[in-house]
C-alpha cells in the first residue's frame, strides 16, 4: 500500500507575522445600495496608523484612491466590512494586514425632501398647521 497524501502538500505555508490592520470611514447614499451595484469609495493609498501613513495594498479591481465595495441593499449604518488582504504589508515579511471599513448609510437629498413635504401635508390636513406652528 501507498503513502497517502494532503491536498495541502506543495502550498507553501503562511509564514511571518501579517502588517497592521488599517481603518477607514466611508460613507454611501441609500440609493446607491438600492441600484444593486458595485460602489466606489475614496479610500488614500496611505492610511494613517498610529502616527504613521501606512501604505494599504489594493484589491485586484480598486481604483487608485478608492476601494470598490459589493453592499447589499439591506445594508445597516454604521456597518463593519473586514477586506482581507488590503491592509498594510508588514516590513519583513510583506504579509498585509486587513482593511476595516466602517460604512454609513446616508439617505438622498432628494428623499428628505419628499419627507418633509409629506409631514407638511399630514400636518395641514389634520389641521395642525406647520407641525403646530400655526399663524393666528
Amino acid at each position: 500500500m501507498g503513502e497517502l497524501g494532503s491536498i495541502f502538500d506543495g502550498v507553501p505555508a503562511a509564514t511571518g507575522t501579517k502588517g497592521p490592520d488599517l481603518r477607514v470611514q466611508v460613507t454611501v447614499r441609500r440609493s446607491q445600495l438600492e441600484r444593486g451595484e458595485s460602489v466606489v469609495v475614496e479610500v488614500p493609498d496611505e492610511v494613517p496608523h498610529g502616527d504613521l501613513l501606512v501604505p494599504r495594498r489594493r484589491g485586484s479591481d480598486d481604483p487608485p484612491g478608492g476601494v470598490r465595495l459589493h453592499l447589499s441593499p439591506r445594508l445597516g449604518e454604521r456597518t463593519m466590512l473586514r477586506l482581507r488582504g488590503q491592509g498594510g504589508e508588514h516590513p519583513d515579511s510583506g504579509r498585509p494586514g486587513d482593511l476595516l471599513v466602517e460604512v454609513s448609510v446616508t439617505p438622498d437629498p432628494a428623499r428628505r425632501w419628499w419627507i418633509v413635504i409629506a409631514l407638511a401635508v399630514a400636518a395641514a390636513g389634520l389641521g395642525l398647521g406647520w407641525l403646530g406652528f400655526a399663524g393666528r
